[in-house]
Order: structure tokens, then C-alpha cells, then sequence
């Protein structure tokens, strides 16, 4: 990618706060990550706690910025419900945060604009701006992980929502005659194919193992092995995921879809089988058009995309 010169010393810094990690990393306009800090969350030790932490990851980072070099924002990215106006993680359960008004601290503590956004919609805005370097307009982003998400861009511009809440593609009812799942709905998608329904589905057929209870990984594990009922778990998986996309086609004809999370990034199996459907059902014309791949920008992702919110709508020559 080539950069202007008036553009060649801007920088952001990306935080990606998880329920077990923060990573924070100084990111320049080319997407190349200059410096990174990581540290254990340790959400029990309470929300301030954690901020000066965090505080003190962006102290070091700003301390690496090249001379001359510009600090044009602060992105935070958090799984849960996010307000981005009011710069805040309204609910985490992973990190048992409730109206955290981390923007805010942040940007008096800086005196640079901080903005936030959930993770699967900034994931896909990191496959955007550097992933697909801006040139691919209409792509979708799917996280198969301990739950499912998607970030959708179209039109060079991320959906929202009225809420920041597009994209909840877990909750897709494939099944309206299926099981209640926690957010109300019947037969979700999350209950179906995410990690943890793929173990607890092989919890429930599968005679217990040796060494304790079924994990996804054992399970494709064992369907690498041979193990038909593994596989049989894995095809239903695929088909309600494959099924699934299939309606994302239809509704945003993408050029792209970009698979990541735990689960998509270890498995091909499950992809494999969601494809099948894909390539058999979905409207003939809209696939032809449509590349579907699994993420190149690794476990950095998140930290890319809080950090790509501030070069996302820049023109770059």
C-alpha cells in the first residue's frame, strides 16, 4: 500500500479487551503493529484495576510513537453490548462490566479522540482497511468461536445498527421448533455450531471420554480419526452454518466472506461442510461472484480493526 507523505507518521493504538487477555498494540497506517503490550484481565479485580492497567499499556505505547509521528485516536474493542456515543461497555459478561464509561476515561486521561466498537464489527473493518486494503467494498466477517458473530460491511461503510448491535448472527433462528436459547430465541444458530454447542451436543451423544468431557477440538479431533458420530456432529454443524451464510448472501451479496474465530481457525472440516451447502443451495449467480476464505490477519485482528476506526474513511494514495 502506498501512503501520502502527509499520512506517513499517523498512528492509532487498538485495545483488545477479552475475558482472559487485553492486548494493546501502536498501529501505523500501513497496518504494520510498531509495538504491542499484552497482560492477563483478571476481571475479578474490578473495573478500575483493570483500566490502570490499561492505562499504563498506552503510556508505554505512546512512548514508541516515532519522533514526529502522530497519535490521531485510541480504539477499544470488547465482546458484549456496546454504546459508542457514549463511549461505553454498557454489559460484559466475560468481563462482569456494567456502564464502564471507558471511552471517556480514557480520552480525558490522552487528550485524543477514543472510540469503541464490539468485535466481530471490528473485525470485519480490520478486513477491510487491511485485509482486503479498501479495494473490496462488500464483505462480511463470521467469528465461530465459544459463540458466533458477524461484522458486516457494505458499500465501504460498517452496519451498526440504530444500536451498534447488527450483526448478532448467533441468534439467526434455524430452527424455530428448536431449543430456548439464552437470549430468548428458539433453535439459534449459536446453539447449533459455535464451540461450545459442538461440545456440548457430543456431551450429550457421545459415550464420555477417558480422560473427562467431549471439548470441540476433541471432537474434530476424533472425526479426523474416523469416528463416525464425530463427523455426523460436525455435518450438522456445517449444514444449520452453511444454511445460515446462505441468508447473508441472499440479504447483502458480498464479494467476500472471511471465516475466523477459535474454532474456523484450527477446523477446516466444519467449513468444508458449511461450503457444500453453500455451493448447493445458495442463488447461482450471487456465489459465482463471492470468494469465501478464512482470515490472514490472526489473533491481531481485534486490535487492528479498534485501531482501523481511525483509517477507515481516509482517502490513501
Amino acid at each position: 500500500m502506498l501512503v501520502s507523505k502527509e499520512h506517513h507518521n499517523q498512528y492509532a493504538i487498538g485495545i483488545d479487551i477479552g475475558g482472559t487477555k487485553i492486548l494493546t498494540a501502536l498501529v501505523d497506517r500501513s497496518g504494520s503493529i510498531i509495538h504491542q503490550v499484552e497482560f492477563p484481565t483478571m476481571p475479578e479485580t474490578g473495573s478500575d484495576d483493570v483500566i490502570r492497567r490499561i492505562h499504563e499499556a498506552v503510556r508505554i505505547l505512546i512512548d514508541r510513537i516515532p519522533e514526529l509521528g502522530r497519535l490521531l485516536g485510541i480504539g477499544v474493542i470488547s465482546a458484549g453490548v456496546i454504546d459508542s456515543e457514549k463511549m461505553s461497555i454498557v454489559y460484559s459478561a466475560n468481563l462482569g462490566w456494567e456502564d464502564v464509561e471507558i471511552g471517556a476515561i480514557l480520552e480525558k486521561s490522552f487528550q485524543v479522540p477514543v472510540m469503541l466498537g464490539n468485535d466481530a464489527n471490528l473485525a470485519a473493518l480490520a478486513e477491510y482497511v487491511w485485509g482486503t486494503n479498501k479495494e473490496i467494498k462488500d464483505l462480511i466477517y463470521i467469528t465461530i468461536s465459544t459463540g458466533i458473530g458477524a461484522g458486516i460491511v457494505s458499500g465501504g461503510q460498517l452496519v451498526k445498527g440504530v444500536s451498534d448491535s447488527a450483526g448478532e448472527f448467533g441468534h439467526i433462528s434455524v430452527d424455530s421448533m428448536g431449543p430456548k436459547c439464552g437470549c430468548g430465541n428458539y433453535g439459534c444458530l449459536e446453539n447449533y455450531c459455535s464451540g461450545t454447542a459442538i461440545a456440548n451436543i457430543a456431551n450429550t451423544k457421545l459415550p464420555l471420554r477417558s480422560s473427562g468431557v467431549w471439548t470441540s477440538k476433541d471432537v474434530f479431533d476424533a472425526a479426523k480419526d474416523g469416528n463416525n458420530d464425530a463427523i455426523e456432529i460436525i455435518r450438522l454443524a456445517g449444514f444449520h452454518l452453511g444454511n445460515a451464510i446462505i441468508t447473508l448472501i441472499h440479504l447483502f451479496n458480498p464479494s467476500q466472506i472471511i471465516m475466523g474465530g477459535g474454532v474456523m481457525s484450527g477446523e477446516s472440516m466444519l467449513l468444508q461442510e458449511a461450503q457444500k451447502i453453500i455451493d448447493e443451495r445458495c442463488l447461482p449467480d450471487m456465489r459465482k461472484q463471492l470468494i469465501i476464505r478464512r482470515t490472514k490477519l490472526g489473533k491481531q485482528i481485534g486490535v487492528l480493526g479498534a485501531a482501523g476506526l481511525f483509517f477507515m474513511n481516509d482517502a490513501i494514495s
